[in-house]
């Protein structure tokens, strides 16, 4: 009689254990392998920082107590002062690069660390010359102390000097999925017919775009040199990204960003719009495209006259080519200049179809005058920094933004990319 059979299991049961053992790719790397090489590449950058501060405050030292004597310990003019301290920087920071990069090939470090390590060694070198002459009395031209005077110019001086050791690896500015030269052809000739806004408002407004687009450079300084120094440390790379968009008569432009995505984002995928929640965003560049600091730079367009403070927003030329086809009448919009904020950016979101787009843009091309143009630059600025959008007073009506936001990606990335969100060529 044949053994009976155990019952069956009540519940869920474990799968068995395979007796083979799990056949993996490749040669099997030893344990904690990885984790060594990395507690050992941190500690030679330990070492070579603390070795630069050590050469760093030697040189200081034996600089000071040389070159003084031979300007009697005060070079009269304080501009040549201050250049040659910041020279000295920029060699510095391009020096320690230079020599990390030379290093034998088992303890060499990734580029971009090796960038960080020179911004590092500089920042701690303004340090230590700040602290030395912060002892003698404040300088009686400026009016400051000197200690603080050394410190801005060392810091900007080892920035520069970063910033020219990145130029020569990646460049300044990452111009991202250019178009060929034949879809930027075919966009000019498809503008042929457009005849450019010429109304008395649109010839004074290039002057007051000019003034007030230089005058915001110049005053948002302070602020741009330290935000794009903490972007570039989060990925050291290029500072700006290019979009390739479609100006006034359908021309070509590269519209300027602050870089707020890592290096090479759409190298992969091609142009697409980003996502709300986008991998690609570094930690401070979500905070930035939130607040719309990140396109601080198009005042240099709007300074050179290819975009202005207020207008329809710039599209991507690539996009351009296709809306022209499958949206009758897109090219009106581009009458006029494009600008940083629009009657759409406004009223609509980011994920507004290219239809409602034009819808909008066509409104503000009949309207536009002054009083329109104050009143949707101020409106922007306080949905940027503030979150204040016209017509959400009730928070349940923001709240369904947020929830139909997710559903108009969808449906933009598929009028720009001719896809669905998740397919593949």
């Amino acid at each position: 009689m044949p053994p009976e059979s155990p019952p069956p299991a009540v519940g869920p049961t474990r799968p068995a254990r395979s007796a083979q053992p799990v056949r993996r790719d490749g040669p099997p790397s030893p344990p904690g392998g990885e984790r060594v090489r990395r507690r050992r590449r941190f500690a030679i950058a330990l070492l070579l920082y603390a070795v630069l501060t050590v050469v760093a405050f030697t040189l200081v030292v034996r600089f000071i107590q040389r070159v003084a004597p031979l300007y009697d310990y005060n070079i009269q003019n304080v501009w040549l002062q201050y250049s040659l301290l910041c020279a000295i920087f920029v060699a510095f920071a391009v020096g320690v690069d230079w020599a990390v990069g030379h290093l034998p090939p088992r303890v060499r470090m990734q580029r971009e660390n090796r960038l960080r390590l020179a911004l590092l060694g500089g920042l701690t070198l303004a340090a230590i010359v700040a602290r030395y002459q912060s002892r003698f009395p404040p300088d009686p031209e400026l009016g400051l102390d000197k200690g603080i005077v050394y410190l801005v110019v060392g810091v900007l001086g080892a920035y520069a000097g970063v910033l020219a050791a990145t130029w020569r690896a990646y460049g300044l500015v990452e111009v991202i999925a250019p178009p060929s030269a034949d879809i930027v052809r075919l966009v000019e000739e498809a503008h042929a017919h457009v005849v450019p806004a010429h109304r008395l408002w649109d010839h004074a407004k290039r002057g007051i775009d000019a003034a007030a687009s230089l005058a915001i450079l110049i005053v948002s300084l302070p602020i741009s040199i330290p935000l794009t120094m903490a972007l570039w440390w989060q990925d050291p790379g290029p500072l700006l990204v290019a979009k390739v968009a479609v100006r006034q008569a359908g021309r070509s432009f590269r519209q300027l960003k602050l870089r707020t995505m890592v290096k090479d984002a759409e190298a992969a995928t091609g142009p697409v719009p980003a996502a709300p929640t986008d991998a690609r965003v570094t930690r401070l560049g979500g905070l930035l495209r939130r607040t719309h600091i990140d396109e601080l730079p198009q005042m240099i367009n709007i300074a050179i006259g290819q975009m202005s403070l207020v207008g329809p927003r710039p599209e991507r030329t690539v996009f351009v080519a296709r809306h022209l086809t499958n949206v009758p009448g897109y090219a009106e919009r581009h009458r006029v200049p494009p600008g940083l904020a629009g009657l759409a950016q406004v009223y609509g979101d980011y994920y507004s179809t290219p239809r409602e787009k034009l819808r909008y843009d066509r409104l503000y091309i009949r309207k536009r005058g002054p009083g329109l143009d104050v009143h949707l630059f101020l409106t922007a600025v306080a949905l940027a920094f503030f979150g204040v959008r016209p017509g959400a007073r009730h928070r349940r009506r923001e709240r369904q933004r947020l929830r139909q936001q997710e559903r108009r990606y969808g449906r933009a990335y598929e009028a720009l990319r001719g896809e669905r969100v998740g397919e593949r060529d």
